[in-house]
């Protein structure tokens, strides 16, 4: 191909990003299939600065050689972010600089999640970076597919970031499309391949509940808990391990009640409502983890490993053994348990008056479900308990007062449905569908709230060492970036006001959720927030609209909330023993870190579970909101799947389309789409190595005549 006219071609696609094939092939006068092989073959750097370029784009800060002066020569620690195509781009610690990007031939060794010393250079008048140094590897093992080629035997990684597949020696006990856990002997370089060994064979591809074991590895989970834990445990479960019963207020006498999912096992937290005299006074009690998990014990020390519980579809992986998490610690109902309680006193228009804790004993009247305190709700179902219905109607009427308040203080209510998967006897998937919340979800939400907030405010006023849950305010250029989409979408936007408020982003999300896009656009937003973590320092929860929060409610499941209760009572002088302040700085970080790998191998095993849904129903047509449009592809969001999937321009075999503007157009058909639109759509290709779904379009003739 001509040389200046593909030189022509980079300097177009560089200055124009987003340019379709066909907008190219009017700049160049040439055949529109001519401009989609030019696309096609263009070098890695330039399709990379295109990527890059159109990601400074969105964000409104195009990176400028004056603005990044200062950078150039020097050397900055940071990390690595893998791209599928073999580049990648410098993220450093300092936020003040911007993203670099990183030609293949100068990542050196290094790969996806490393943490490296890169320099900042000019290259061509471009900022580029290359790795001096790896200071810490990201991925030593990885969870791959074997694959035999041509003699070899190679692991194909289970990872869209990771870059190369690893050559292991020849094994006759493998064959193509086992699942393995790969040892990373030798990291790839711009001249040679990974070598790995295999450290263990995980099973095929086509094994039952091999999704579940490919997460499991790759994010190091485990069911299973080491011999000591166990020893301990079973010292509590044979009545050895002795508790102290000082300080304790017995609260036995309260109508109690546990409020939770149909197929929960583990129950956390219970309450007590009363009115007296336009007062409303709310117990919050929170099973004592404290007494069993002590300080020192190997329980202590695999509940800090572990982080929190992390949830399947089919089973949970729990923080702590299911003697205390299903047993002792969980608040079964006409047993005695030993609780940490928030007793906090309203006025009838919700103000807070009085808040007082205590280490206390009760004994729950129900295990009620979520369901069934809907259903008593809306009228639909009774209970021969008499005293169960004015109770929860009590409550209901706080919950009423305290969310309307909350409202009026501008907390930010993203009701975001989750997929909830319909399993045959089996095992196998029949259905998915969002699951659905009613207002005692809502209630009990509203409730744990009101305990976190509390505590969070006990321990700031009372200048006490615990643990915070804070979230930031969001970054300016990802709201604007947000309206930019909602505006896509057809929604009337006020303009925004700064600084931005937790009312200011409440009122974008309530005009999202007049839209017949809410799940989507709401599901945007969110990712336009800044992601919650722990710190000892408060700095307030911006998408509560809290000036003080904690988290305090979930002890089975989350560490932090026992680190929390830890440092209550001990401030309180009720037995328990707090962990020095800078012990709690750095469990505050790993606790942050162990929530995103959670919520990592949740979205992953979710995605995982949607795919092989789809993978049974290749012939089958599904709806979706089309959300973005690049220049050789569309992006959906899949209303029943809650994900979202590609069709490249490529895989639509009744027409031509190309990108025009904020439209894509059909050759032949003429067919127009614009985002926002709905558009039907069929599974082509499932690719469970980077969990993405592609999809082609169904043709709007058919679906007319059909």
């Amino acid at each position: 191909m001509d040389k200046k006219l593909r030189k022509k071609a980079q300097n177009i696609l560089l200055d124009y990003p987003n340019i379709s094939s066909m907008e190219l092939a009017n700049k160049l006068c040439i055949d529109e299939r001519q401009a989609r092989k030019l696309i096609k073959n263009l070098p890695v750097e330039i399709i990379a600065e295109s990527i890059f370029k159109e990601k400074i784009q969105k964000k409104r800060q195009p990176v400028s050689i004056k603005q990044s002066k200062n950078s150039i020569g020097k050397e900055y620690t940071g990390r690595i972010e893998g791209h599928k195509e073999g580049f990648a781009f410098f993220i450093p610690d300092n936020k003040d600089i911007e993203d670099v990007f990183i030609h293949p031939k100068k990542l050196k060794s290094a790969v996806h999640s490393d943490r490296v010393v890169a320099r900042i250079g000019l290259y061509k008048g471009k900022r580029e970076a290359e790795v001096i140094r790896v200071l810490e590897r990201g991925i030593e093992q990885i969870v791959g597919i074997v694959d035999y080629y041509k003699g070899q035997t190679k692991v194909i990684p289970i990872s869209k970031n990771f870059q190369s597949y690893i050559l292991v020696k020849n094994n006759k006990d493998l064959q193509s499309d086992d699942v393995v856990l790969c040892k990373i002997d030798k990291y790839p370089t711009d001249r040679s391949i990974a070598k790995g060994s295999i450290l263990e064979k995980l099973g095929t591809l086509n094994d039952k509940d091999i999704d579940n074991k490919i997460i499991m590895y790759k994010y190091g989970l485990s069911t299973e808990f080491p011999y000591m834990v166990q020893e301990e445990c079973s010292r509590i479960e044979n009545g050895y391990f002795k508790t102290s019963k000082k300080n304790i207020t017995d609260f036995r006498n309260l109508y109690t009640v546990t409020i939770d999912g149909d197929h929960s096992r583990d129950f956390d937290d219970a309450i007590s409502v009363f009115k007296n005299n336009n007062k409303y006074e709310l117990y919050v009690h929170i099973a004592d983890v404290s007494r069993f998990v002590e300080r020192g014990s190997a329980l202590n020390t695999e509940a800090i490993r572990r982080g929190t519980s992390v949830y399947f579809p089919e089973f949970a992986i729990p923080m702590l053994p299911e003697i205390l998490s299903n047993g002792v610690c969980s608040l079964i109902p006409h047993e005695d348990r030993y609780t940490v309680t928030a007793k906090i006193i309203y006025d009838k228009s919700g103000n807070k008056l009085e808040t007082s804790f205590y280490r206390s004993i009760i004994n729950s009247n129900h295990r009620l479900t979520y369901n069934f305190v809907n259903q008593i709700f809306n009228g639909t179902a009774e209970h021969n308990d008499k005293k169960l219905k004015p109770f929860l109607f009590i409550a209901k009427e706080l919950s009423d007062i305290l969310l309307k308040k909350r409202l009026s203080d501008g907390v930010i209510e993203f009701d975001m449905p989750e997929a909830e998967f319909i399993f045959d006897d089996n095992g196998d998937i029949l259905d998915i569908k969002p699951s659905e919340r009613g207002y005692s979800e809502r209630l009990i939400e509203c409730f744990m709230i009101a305990a976190n907030e509390s505590v969070a405010e006990y321990l700031d006023n009372n200048h006490l060492k615990g643990i915070y849950r804070v979230h930031g305010e969001p970054d300016i250029k990802k709201i604007e970036e947000w309206q930019d989409i909602a505006k896509d979408f057809g929604l009337s936007l006020p303009p925004i006001e700064y600084p931005v408020t937790p009312e200011v982003v409440a009122e974008l999300s309530k005009i999202a959720s007049s839209s017949k896009h809410t799940d989507l656009l709401n599901s945007l937003l969110i990712r336009s927030m800044m992601r919650a973590e722990y710190t000892t320092e408060n700095l307030g929860h911006f998408g509560l609209a809290s000036k003080a929060y904690t988290h305090f409610t979930s002890p089975i499941r989350r560490y932090p909330d026992l680190l929390v209760h830890r440092a209550l009572l001990s401030s309180l002088n009720l037995g328990a023993i707090s962990e020095p302040e800078d012990e709690l700085a750095q469990l505050a970080q790993d606790c942050s870190r162990l929530e995103r790998l959670a919520q990592d191998a949740e979205h992953d095993i979710g995605v995982f579970k949607k795919l092989q849904y789809l993978s049974n129903h290749y012939d089958s047509e599904f709806h979706g909101y089309i959300n973005r449009i690049g220049y050789n592809g569309i992006f959906i969001y899949i209303e029943k799947l809650l994900m979202t999937g590609y069709v490249n321009f490529e895989d639509i075999d009744y027409d031509y389309f190309y990108k025009e503007d904020n439209l894509i157009i059909g050759e032949r058909t003429k067919e127009t789409y614009k985002v926002g639109d709905i558009v039907t759509v069929k599974p082509i290709k499932l690719d469970i190595t980077t969990l993405q779904a592609d999809f082609t379009l169904v043709a709007k003739q058919k679906k007319n005549k059909s």
